[in-house]
């Protein structure tokens, strides 16, 4: 089986346990009752170990009651779908989380054999779903119904193991990440019978202390995380300290106490990179404005002669008007000149005859 980083079997992952129906008015009356609890729970706490999705249905539970509470109470994150069927796999919502998770694998315990569990390995052989009964977790009210059963679904092709079979070929190797988990619990469960209440506390004693050390852990990384962008701050502080309470040698004296600067930190990547793209911008900056300012005196050479061939223009057109003028006066002054001779100088009358 192929392991990720943790050591932890991607076939875990696509397999989950599914405890049918185990809600006090059932398991009261099972002909095994304490035998049904106890590997009940080891089978659960046993998923548990090896962090599998746990699932739990119940049969009309507003009025058959819920699942047992210690049993509920010693699976991990436990999704619980409520039914009126006697298939599990007709559980509203349950085909959409096994299809949503990829879970293509059932591990299954509950009751009761003749009735809900035979009729969900009857939908699970006719939906191509993958099956296995634990059958030293199994209950039924008639001690007589249960071996017609179990043959029956084994004829129809349902794998039909007791619980630590499935779970040691799962682990596969005493290497793997969660073995050493599951092997106390064979051991703790197979001594004697487990107090189930006292089990109960331990675990969450146990869960209690795990966060206390991933708290720590997670304060202790946001310390470090925090003091390394503060660290020239906070250890440059800390050397002005120790260095105000130390006397100063001689060469301290004569440099008037100044300190020698600390090793600047080697620049990452990305600020390098920042750097160069930044210079980039500066010199394609000056770039452009280089052009611009060629631009702008290529402009004004081209407007100077432009300039002066108006200011031609408009001296010749000034010269032009006054000389018209001039001449106008002129023709004024000699009509003039010449009204007021004729005037003074009358001509002769001719006499005729």
């Amino acid at each position: 089986m192929p392991h990720n980083r943790k050591g932890r079997s991607e076939l875990l992952d696509s397999i989950a346990l599914l405890v049918l129906d185990a809600q006090d008015s059932f398991i009261n009356t099972l002909y095994n009752k304490e035998s049904f609890m106890q590997r009940s729970a080891f089978i659960i706490e046993a998923a548990r170990s090896l962090r599998m999705r746990t699932i739990f249905t119940e049969q009309v539970p507003e009025k058959l009651g819920s699942t047992n509470k210690q049993l509920l109470a010693l699976a991990r994150k436990p999704k619980v779908f409520r039914k009126t069927s006697f298939s599990a796999l007709n559980a509203p919502g349950i085909e959409q989380y096994l299809r949503d998770r990829e879970i293509y694998h059932l591990i299954v315990c509950g009751l009761e054999t003749p009735i809900c569990i035979y009729q969900t390995g009857l939908q699970a052989v006719e939906e191509d779903i993958d099956i296995t009964f634990l059958t030293d977790a199994l209950g039924c009210r008639r001690k007589e119904d249960e071996q017609p059963v179990l043959g029956a679904l084994k004829e129809l092709g349902c794998h039909l193991l007791p619980s630590e079979a499935v779970f040691y070929s799962l682990l596969g190797d005493v290497g793997n990440h969660y073995f050493r988990a599951y092997n106390q619990l064979v051991k703790l469960y197979s001594e004697s019978p487990v107090n189930l209440e006292e089990r109960i506390i331990a675990l969450k004693q146990i869960e209690d202390s795990q966060p206390q050390k991933k708290e720590k852990k997670q304060k202790r990384n946001k310390l470090e995380s925090a003091r390394k962008p503060q660290e020239g701050g906070n250890v440059a502080e800390e050397k002005s300290a120790e260095t105000e309470k130390r006397p100063q040698s001689d060469e301290s004296q004569k440099s008037g106490g100044r300190k020698r600067s600390r090793r600047r930190k080697p620049k990452s990547a990305k600020a390098r990179e920042n750097e160069r793209i930044a210079a980039e911008a500066k010199d394609q900056s000056k770039a452009d404005a280089r052009v611009e300012k060629q631009s702008q005196e290529r402009d004004s050479q081209e407007t100077e002669p432009s300039k002066a061939s108006t200011k031609k223009r408009t001296r010749k057109r000034v010269a032009k008007k006054a000389a018209k003028k001039v001449a106008k006066k002129a023709t004024k002054k000699t009509a003039r000149k010449a009204a007021a001779s004729k005037k003074e100088n009358p001509p002769k009358e001719v006499a005729t005859g």
